[in-house]
């Protein structure tokens, strides 16, 4: 989406703020931390800053973090939105119609993209044609947030280390925990039992492989969702 000249000033900080990390590789106890990993939130992982359109992103993107796939387009899959409701048809109530609707909309401006490197995908979504979330895995092991490595800590620390950063407890659902101040989520470092309390996964927990984390531009906060989620702290 292009904008005016108050969007740019925006985009071009987040770019300079981005590039003065990049300068400056971190250290810690001798072991070198690579900035083209480095977590920032609200302006992205490494080189892949938020804002950036496909193209660009196919710029930066490899060798460092693979091979951008084919774009799936949001608009597509909600062009199918009223035959989909025609289809189930009297099983939907007007609650269900409306929230299909609404997914619809909000799905219609996102797009969805790989960057493939040795079987290991980063997950892209872009909104309205601009990069707006990134999502890493477990064996992007170089993947960094305040001079830690990630992926190498038990889930306790990383729950420790983001709610530090956010300032404030996350919110937890199923496997997610979501720290709103940095519109970060780690998935499968915690669980939510049946009762509702928020457990550590253990790394003998077959969940635990399954270790990623999402960073977007703002914080992922669905009205309709939001009564889902339990607050817990760690710190």
């Amino acid at each position: 989406m292009t904008r005016i000249l108050p969007w740019r000033l925006a985009f071009w900080a987040c770019l300079l703020a981005a590039a003065s990390a990049f300068a400056h590789p971190m250290e810690r106890n001798g072991a070198t931390m690579n900035p083209d990993w480095r977590v920032v939130p609200h302006i992205g992982i490494g080189r892949l800053v938020f804002g950036l359109t496909p193209e660009k992103v196919a710029a930066v993107a490899d060798p460092v973090y693979g091979v951008p796939t084919p774009l799936i387009r949001g608009a597509a899959a909600a062009a199918d939105t009223e035959g989909l409701i025609a289809q189930l048809g009297p099983s939907l109530s007007a609650a269900d119609i409306s929230a299909i609707r609404q997914a619809a909309i909000d799905l219609a401006s996102l797009d969805r993209q790989n960057l493939e490197k040795d079987r290991t995908p980063i997950l892209l979504e872009y909104r309205d044609g601009r990069l707006d979330g990134v999502t890493v895995e477990a064996r992007h092991a170089e993947t960094q947030f305040r001079n830690e490595r990630i992926f190498s800590l038990k889930a306790r620390e990383v729950l420790r280390l983001f709610e530090r950063a956010n300032g404030a407890p996350g919110r937890f659902r199923s496997t997610e925990a979501a720290f709103d101040n940095l519109a970060v989520s780690l998935f499968a470092f915690s669980r939510v039992s049946p009762d509702g309390k928020v457990l550590v996964l253990r790394a003998d927990d077959p969940d635990f492989a399954e270790r990623s984390v999402t960073l977007r531009r703002t914080p992922y906060r669905p009205a309709n969702e939001m009564d889902q989620f339990v607050t817990a702290s760690f710190d």
